[in-house]
C-alpha cells in the first residue's frame, strides 16, 4: 500500500510477504523498488518513466537498530524476530492468542509478530527492508510502485505487488464512528465500528478522562487490536472492558486508530458516563391468578431491606417470553407486594422490575398468564378469489384482529352444495393462499371458503363461501344433427343440442361447397333443436353444420350435413290419395297411395308415433305404391307419409296419414 504525506511532500510505501519462508528469503536477499512516471500534468505519457529507486532492499545490520529498539519497543520486537536466537512472546494474556502464537513453530512466531509490529512503527518496517519513502516527487505527475522480490528466481518465485497514487491523492484519515459506551459496576464496556474502517487502521488508542475532559491517558501503553480475526469472518464492532475505580465519577473516552504508516487518526467524540451499583435483591412473582371477574390478583416477594434503594416497582406485560415488554402499571410503591391488572389478552408474560434510586433495576423471571378463553374469533370477511388461465388459484381475505388470533383454516367444495373440505391439515398464519385446480376436470366451477382459529384452538364458523368460475379450456360437447328434409325450397332440420351446462349459444352455419365460406343462417340461445331454412336454390348443394359455444368462449362444431334441395321447386307436386288400414288378425296395418304424376323415380315413406317427428322409414321404387307395417304396438296411433320424388329431383308435397292399431 502507499500513502501521500501532504505536509511533507513524500510518498510512503509498505509492503509484506504471505507466508514465513517467503519472509526468511526476503530478509535474505530484500526486495527491489521500481517506480514508473505514468501521468504528468494529467496526461499519460506515452511511454512510463521507469526509476529503480531502491535495489536489494533489506533489514539493516543489527548494530544499527540499537538507538531505534531503545526508544521503540515494535522496533525491538521486528529486530528480535530478524536476529534474535530465540523468540519467546510473554505478557499478561497467558492464555490468549499470544500464548496459542508462542506454541507454534518459531519461524512462524517470527514472521507473524514482526509483520505485526511493523504495522505499529513505520520506522522499523522501513529498517527492515519492508517500508520506503520516496521524497523525489512533483505535485504535477503520478506513480506505479511496483515491488520485486530479489530472491533467486529458481530457489523461490514470489508474485510482484504495486500500488497506482499521486499527491493529489491525499485524504484525511477517516474519523471512528459509532462508539458506544455501557456501564455497569466499576465497568464500562466500549465498542466501535470495527468493519467499515479495518482497511485503514490495524490497532486502536483508547483514552480515559476523569476531569471532566481536561486531560486524557492512554488505557494501556499498547495499542488495542484484534488478532483472532478469521478471514471471511471479521466481526463488525470492536470491544474493550475497562475497570472503574468508582461508580460516582463521570469517566469521559475517545479513541484514535493507527495506520500501517503509524499515523494516527483524529479522535472519536468523547462518550461518557457513570458506574452503576448493582441492587443487591430481585423481585420474584410468588403467585398470580385470575378472579371471577376476569382481573389478575398477582403476589411477588422482594427483601424488605432493598425498599429504601428502589423508587418502586414496575409491572411489564409481553404477549412472548422473550419480549418485547411494555410497562403497563408504573409507580407501584416499594412497598407494595400484590396488584390487580384487567387488560388480559389471550397470553400474557409478565415481569416485575424493582427500579433502583441509584443502582440498575432488577427485573424477575417471566410468568405466563391464560384466561379462560372459550370465544372464537370472528368469521373472516372480505374473501376474494381470482384464477389464471394455468388454473392457479389466488385467495385473499381480510386479516383478522384479535390479539391472540393464530391463523385460518382453507376449505374448498368442487361442486355447489358439497360440504367444504380444509386444504391443509396444519394452520396458515397470513390472510392469502394459493391452490391449483384441474382445468382437465369437468367440474366447471369450485368454492372456497375460510375460518380462523386463536391460540386456544377456538374456531370460527367458515366464511360465506366464494364461488370461482374456472377458465375454459375444455371446448364443449357438439350437437348431433338427427334429422333433415327437403321440400320445395326449403330445407328443415332436427338435432339434439350439446348436453354441457355452459353453453351459451347453437349457431346454424350454411355453405354451398367446400372452399366457400360459412354464412350464419340463425343463432339461439335457448333449447331449440329445429328450424327450416327457406327460400333457397332449386337443384343446389347446400353444407350445414350446428355450432355450440360456451361461456369461455370455446366452439365445437357438429358433423356436416351435405343434402341438394329439389329441381324446380314449385311445391304444387301433390299425391291424390293416401289410405292405411289395419288388419289384426294378420298384425299389420297396409298403407297405400296413388297419384297423377309424370316421371316418379322414387316414394319416401316416413312413420311416426302420433305427435312425434316424422322421420324416414322406407324408400320405394314408382312401381310399388303401397306396404305393410308389420311390426305395429296394439293401441297405438301412428302416423305415416308419403313423398314423390321425381327424376328431376323435385319432390312432392309430403300428403300424411292417421290411424289407430
Amino acid at each position: 500500500m502507499a500513502r501521500v504525506s501532504k505536509k511533507d511532500n513524500l510518498i510512503n510505501i509498505r509492503w509484506g510477504t504471505s507466508d514465513a519462508q517467503a519472509w526468511k528469503l526476503s530478509n535474505k536477499y530484500g526486495f527491489n523498488v521500481e517506480r514508473f512516471t505514468i501521468l504528468r500534468d494529467k496526461k499519460m505519457l506515452a511511454q512510463p518513466e521507469r526509476k529503480l529507486i531502491a535495489k536489494a532492499l533489506k533489514p539493516k545490520p543489527l548494530a544499527e537498530w540499537e538507538k531505534l529498539a531503545s526508544a521503540d519497543n515494535f522496533a525491538a520486537v521486528i529486530v528480535q524476530a530478524i536476529y534474535g536466537d530465540k523468540f519467546e512472546m510473554s505478557g499478561t494474556a497467558s492464555n490468549g492468542v499470544a500464548n496459542i502464537m508462542a506454541q507454534s513453530q518459531d519461524l512462524d512466531q517470527r514472521f507473524g509478530f514482526s509483520l505485526y509490529a511493523a504495522d505499529m512503527s513505520f520506522a522499523g518496517a522501513k529498517m527492515a527492508g519492508w517500508g520506503y519513502t520516496d521524497t523525489n516527487i512533483k505535485s504535477n505527475e503520478k506513480y506505479f510502485y511496483r515491488i520485486k522480490s530479489a530472491i533467486p528466481p529458481g530457489l523461490l518465485k514470489i508474485d510482484s505487488a504495486g500500488a497506482y497514487i499521486g499527491v493529489d491523492d491525499y485524504e484525511p484519515l477517516p474519523k471512528i464512528e459509532e462508539v458506544a459506551t455501557n456501564f455497569g459496576d466499576k465497568s464500562v464496556v466500549i465498542s466501535w465500528d470495527y468493519a467499515r474502517l479495518r482497511n485503514f487502521y490495524n490497532a486502536y488508542y483508547i483514552e480515559k478522562s476523569i476531569d471532566g475532559g481536561a486531560t486524557f491517558k492512554k488505557v494501556s501503553e499498547l495499542p488495542i487490536t484484534n488478532l483472532n480475526e478469521k478471514e471471511g469472518a471479521g466481526a463488525n464492532r470492536m470491544y474493550y472492558i475497562d475497570s472503574l475505580n468508582n461508580n460516582l465519577t463521570k469517566y469521559q473516552y475517545r479513541i484514535a486508530g493507527i495506520n500501517p504508516f503509524g499515523e494516527l487518526s483524529p479522535y472519536t467524540d468523547i462518550a461518557e458516563g457513570k458506574g452503576k451499583s448493582l441492587l443487591a435483591f430481585v423481585p420474584n412473582i410468588k403467585n398470580n391468578s385470575i378472579d371471577d371477574k376476569g382481573v389478575l390478583q398477582m403476589q411477588w416477594e422482594f427483601d424488605e431491606a432493598g425498599n429504601n434503594q428502589i423508587s418502586g416497582f414496575i409491572l411489564n406485560k409481553a404477549t412472548k417470553s422473550e419480549g418485547p415488554y411494555l410497562e403497563v402499571i408504573k409507580n407501584i410503591s416499594p412497598e407494595s407486594r400484590n396488584l390487580s391488572y384487567d387488560k388480559l389478552d389471550g397470553s400474557n408474560y409478565f415481569t416485575i422490575t424493582a427500579v433502583g434510586k441509584e443502582s440498575e433495576a432488577r427485573t424477575s423471571y417471566p410468568v405466563l398468564v391464560q384466561p379462560i378463553d372459550s370465544v372464537p374469533p370472528a368469521i373472516p370477511s372480505g374473501l376474494v378469489a381470482k384464477i389464471d388461465t394455468t388454473g392457479k388459484v389466488t385467495l385473499q381475505w381480510d386479516a383478522n384482529k384479535e390479539a391472540d388470533l393464530l391463523g385460518y383454516k382453507i376449505f374448498r367444495a368442487l361442486s355447489k352444495g358439497e360440504e367444504a373440505v380444509p386444504l391443509i391439515d396444519s394452520v396458515w398464519y397470513v390472510n392469502s393462499y394459493k391452490d391449483v385446480l384441474s382445468l382437465k376436470m369437468t367440474n366447471k366451477k369450485a368454492w372456497y371458503g375460510v375460518s380462523a382459529i386463536d391460540k386456544r384452538f377456538n374456531q370460527s364458523k367458515i366464511s360465506e363461501l366464494v364461488e370461482l368460475k374456472k377458465p375454459a379450456v375444455i371446448p364443449p360437447s357438439p350437437a348431433v344433427i338427427t334429422k333433415y328434409k327437403t321440400a320445395g325450397d326449403k330445407v328443415m332440420l332436427n338435432w339434439v343440442n350439446s348436453s354441457d351446462s355452459d353453453v351459451v349459444s347453437h349457431t346454424i352455419l350454411r355453405r354451398t361447397h367446400p372452399d366457400s365460406a360459412w354464412v350464419t343462417v340463425k343463432t339461439f340461445t335457448d333449447t331449440t333443436n329445429s328450424f327450416t331454412d327457406e327460400k333457397l336454390k332449386a337443384e343446389q348443394n347446400y353444407q350445414y353444420v350446428i355450432e355450440v359455444k360456451n361461456e369461455g368462449n370455446l366452439k365445437t362444431r357438429s358433423e356436416i350435413l351435405m343434402i341438394q334441395t329439389a329441381a324446380l321447386a314449385t311445391g304444387k307436386l301433390i299425391l291424390t290419395r293416401l289410405y292405411a288400414y289395419p288388419h289384426p288378425d294378420e298384425h299389420r296395418i297396409e298403407i297405400v297411395w296413388d297419384d297423377k304424376l309424370d316421371n316418379v323415380k322414387s316414394y319416401q315413406i316416413y312413420k311416426a308415433q302420433t305427435g312425434a317427428s316424422l322421420s324416414l322409414w322406407k324408400v320405394l321404387s314408382a312401381k310399388e305404391k303401397g306396404l305393410f307395417d308389420t311390426a305395429p304396438t296394439i293401441n297405438t296411433s301412428y302416423e305415416y307419409g308419403v313423398i314423390a320424388v321425381l327424376q328431376s329431383g323435385a319432390y312432392s308435397e309430403m300428403k300424411t296419414v292417421t290411424i289407430k292399431y
